[in-house]
């Protein structure tokens, strides 16, 4: 195996101190923002009509078994340090480890996202190359139209859309949840359920990135149909899906794969707004839940794990890029 050059070493290393400053920044910065909202845990806590009224012994022994006790730049260092020996907390809302709810929430938004990429590849791929290889045809300005419409739609209202559409006015599709309330016993079964459950999310958040990729893709194939090869390749009578796979595909996965990492990142990101509106139990919506009950740790858990799995994305992305780009 050939000897890794020392320079491209150093690229690797400076992105990932880079990254581990970022993380650190976002980690310290989600441990602030929430506290500076009106109410904690303990509160939400309060609220809720199976608690009686505490006397203020009680309330403040609660407040420090709980980590609230203190200033703010102490409940952040205390956290900080736990999180450095990789304790993530303990939601009280939830009664479990947060560890162990993220663990569980992970592999529902993963499952979206590995729906939604295929989904926009394939889709902004087949758009784009079917409406650059012609430019200004009719199919170029039918396509470009109608995604031209679809980009001035924002993406949660879009969401809304499909749900109400394939949920509820004709509801072929399930409309909320990652399968039914009583899973099939038969293994099979439940695949196919699960499947169902997630497609209208996955759909719904792939379109965050097919308008994105469309633009891209059709640019990039008006500047391929130009060059020498495909002119020779049309002059010789080279056309159909020869043309659109060999010629335009290959010469255009450069481009997908090099903003291919960015992309998934952004689906993790959108994932909050597609599984609140579809009520999918991924880390999205623990989110949205843990700010509306003032969960600390959970939110503080669930952001770190976003945080982490963006940044190594796109530090994974972005060696690899350079590295195609070290070879020639």
């Amino acid at each position: 195996m050939p000897a890794m050059n020392p320079t491209f070493a150093a690229y690797l290393l400076r992105g990932l101190a880079a990254r581990l400053v970022v993380f650190g920044l976002v980690f310290v910065l989600m441990s602030v923002l929430p506290r500076l909202l009106p109410g904690d845990t303990f509160d939400s806590l309060m609220a809720s009509d199976l608690v009686l009224g505490l006397d203020a012994g009680t309330e403040a022994a609660l407040r420090e078994r709980m980590g609230l006790s203190g200033g703010l730049w102490q409940q952040v260092g205390a956290e900080t340090f736990a999180a450095l020996r990789g304790e993530l907390g303990f939601s009280l809302i939830h009664g479990a480890p947060v560890a162990d709810i993220l663990l569980g929430a992970l592999p529902w938004t993963g499952l979206l996202v590995m729906l939604a990429v295929p989904l926009f590849l394939a889709m902004g791929l087949a758009t784009g190359i079917e409406a650059g290889r012609a430019p200004g045809s009719r199919m170029d300005r039918a396509i470009t139209l109608g995604m031209s419409v679809l980009a001035s739609i924002p993406s949660f209202v879009m969401a809304v859309f499909l749900l109400l559409l394939f949920g509820i006015v004709w509801p072929v599709l399930p409309s909320a949840g990652a399968e039914p309330v009583i899973p099939a016993a038969d293994p099979l079964e439940r695949l196919v359920a699960i499947a169902r459950h997630a497609l209208l999310p996955a759909i719904a958040l792939s379109t965050h990135e097919l308008v994105r990729y469309f633009f891209i893709l059709r640019s990039e194939t008006i500047l391929v149909s130009r060059r020498a090869f495909l002119v020779n390749a049309r002059a010789r009578g080279i056309g159909g899906w020869r043309e659109r796979c060999d010629y335009f595909g290959r010469n255009l996965m450069a481009v997908v794969f090099a903003r291919l990492g960015q992309s998934i990142a952004t689906l993790l990101s959108a994932a909050l707004y597609v599984e609140v509106i579809f009520a999918y139990p991924g880390i999205g919506r623990l989110m949205y839940q843990a700010v509306l009950d003032r969960d600390y740790p959970l939110l503080r858990g669930a952001i770190a794990v976003l945080a982490i799995l963006v940044l190594l994305l796109n530090w994974i992305f972005d060696a690899l890029t350079e590295a195609r780009a070290r070879r020639g």
